[in-house]
């Protein structure tokens, strides 16, 4: 019986607390409404001004706009272009205004901001080699998989990577991408090695070439001995299995072929841009219009103004009922 007792007092003390909350909450919704209805004329005012303000402000601001990238970075020069990019990144930072006035041009000062990240395509970089695999199971068995693909020292297995350069306004991006992809691109030791490396494409596509051609005549003086006339080559296919090794090291040849003359292209510079999207908007973050935020701000700054006042009175209230 003293249980049912004491649970009933417990209920009727939370019902009581409960029901004081609520009248509370009432009771501040009712002043901030009286407040609003009492000040309604200049809460109109200060939105109508703030609707203004935040009109002319989104007329006249440049909006800052993302310069995709795609690049290829070439002749063992990944851990190169990543210094780069920091390295710029640092100017900015510092406000280095001679250096990127040097290097950027004119129009520096709209360049705000410059990153890297690779594109990680790791069932592309494994499937080039059986030792690639070896290495990626070996390393991978020691950390795990999300750690190895983000890790900076594994970037340079990727082949293609992303630079997002930000520019305030649209008209002079393709001049400050110019210039800095200028920037990468300027540097005599990988300009050797890139004068090397593409020599050495140049040969091996030649080579490429002539033995695609040998195969070819070997082929046909094959055809011709099948047809019961003379061939001239000293070296012919006697049987089908012969026959068929010419054909499949005639296919491999070819694929190889294409992939000297697609590393042809890639080598054309030291850093390569394989594509450029000009001025994207970036929706990444929380955007609100100058027309909206204005109003809000001076409506909350006006309320805020009497809602310090009102916190005075009651804390000077209490200050003097304790005094006395």
């Amino acid at each position: 019986m003293a249980q049912n007792n004491q649970d009933e007092i417990d209920l009727g003390y939370l019902f009581g607390k409960v029901s004081s909350l609520f009248r509370s909450f009432v009771k501040l919704l009712f002043s901030v409404i009286t407040f609003f209805i009492k000040y309604i004329i200049v809460i109109v005012i200060l939105i109508l001004i703030g609707i203004g303000v935040g009109y002319y402000l989104d007329k006249n601001k440049t909006e800052v706009y993302n310069n995709e990238l795609i690049v290829i970075p070439n002749f063992e020069s990944t851990q190169y272009l990543y210094d780069k990019v920091d390295a710029l990144s640092s100017k900015l930072r510092d406000g280095d205004a001679a250096f990127l006035q040097k290097t950027i041009g004119p129009n520096f000062r709209d360049l705000r901001s410059i990153e890297a990240e690779p594109i990680i395509d790791i069932f592309t970089f494994t499937a080039l080699s059986r030792e690639r695999v070896d290495l990626f199971k070996a390393i991978t068995d020691k950390q795990d998989i999300p750690d190895y693909i983000k890790d900076p020292q594994n970037f340079q297995y990727y082949k293609y990577h992303h630079i997002t350069i930000r520019i305030k306004g649209k008209e002079h991006a393709e001049e400050i991408v110019a210039a800095i992809e200028e920037y990468f691109n300027e540097n005599e030791h990988f300009s050797e090695y890139m004068k090397a490396g593409r020599a050495n494409t140049q040969f091996r596509i030649e080579t490429s070439e002539r033995t695609i051609s040998q195969i070819d005549t070997i082929l046909k003086a094959t055809a011709f001995l099948e047809k019961g006339k003379s061939a001239s080559p000293s070296v012919m296919v006697n049987d089908n299995s012969q026959l068929n090794d010419v054909i499949e090291s005639k296919d491999r040849m070819m694929y190889n072929l294409l992939k000297l003359n697609l590393q042809k292209v890639d080598e054309q510079k030291i850093i390569k841009v394989a594509s450029i999207n000009y001025n994207v908007s970036d929706f990444s973050g929380f955007h609100i219009s100058n027309k909206v935020k204005y109003p809000i701000l001076l409506v909350l700054l006006f309320s805020g103004f009497f809602f310090l006042k009102y916190l005075y009175k009651k804390m000077k209230h209490i200050a003097e009922n304790d005094a006395s």
